[in-house]
């Protein structure tokens, strides 16, 4: 008969051993059942426990199991999938904008017309009057008024050009020798001596009539002339 001990050893010997080691304990315990035909049926129960430990212990041992198991716990459990959920849109909140009140626009000011300025009225021309009569004064007036320059006045330059109106007016006057003598002294007062000493020549030299008038005084203003211009 077998004891537990016996099948404890088979079961170790089916770990560590190898198949050979665990098929003779197999037979041996299928013999040691044929031999007892009493406890046939325990032992027959236990033996087939022993196999089936044995059988499990030598497929751990030799792979192919461990194969199985492993393969299973390779393959990943299957997802849960979840109901896909699409949320609804997003609808931002309507915030009323406040209108700006419209701006015043002020009213245009009236721009007052411009004034047209009236053209001032032509000014009429002044009736044609009769002009007034130009008066020549006489040769007397204009020999009295060369002669006040010349000795009273003093003013050469004035009455240079009174002798000369005097004997444009009356070249041929009953003053005209004594004229020219005047305007004579007024070109010698001025410094204008060559055109003095042209017009004294003539009475330097008794050319003037009536025949020997102012020809000494001439005489001798023509000779200071010349003599100045030597100098």
């Amino acid at each position: 008969m077998i004891r537990l001990e016996d099948h404890a050893a088979a079961l170790r010997a089916e770990g560590d051993g190898d198949d050979a080691l665990g098929q003779a304990t197999r037979l041996r315990i299928r013999a040691s059942l044929d031999r007892n035909p009493v406890g046939r049926v325990p032992a027959l129960i236990a033996a087939i426990a022993v196999l089936c430990i044995a059988t499990a212990s030598w497929a751990l041992a030799t792979g192919p199991l461990r194969g199985i198991l492993h393969r299973d716990a390779a393959v990943p459990p299957p997802a849960i999938e979840l109901p896909l959920v699409v949320p609804p849109p997003y609808v931002a909140p309507t915030v009323p904008v406040p209108v700006p009140a419209p701006v015043p626009v002020p009213a245009p000011v009236p721009v007052p017309a411009p004034r047209l300025r009236r053209a001032p009225p032509i000014a009429q021309a002044p009736a044609l009057l009769d002009p007034a009569p130009v008066v020549i004064p006489a040769p007397l007036d204009l020999y009295a008024a060369a002669h006040d320059l010349h000795f009273h006045a003093r003013d050469y330059t004035s009455a240079l050009a009174a002798w000369d109106a005097y004997l444009a007016a009356e070249p041929a006057g009953r003053f005209v020798v004594e004229a020219r003598y005047n305007r004579a002294l007024c070109l010698v007062r001025l410094g204008r001596l060559d055109e003095a000493r042209a017009a004294l020549a003539p009475y330097a030299r008794g050319e003037v009539a009536p025949a020997g008038y102012r020809q000494a005084e001439a005489k001798t203003l023509v000779d200071r002339i010349d003599a100045r211009a030597r100098h």
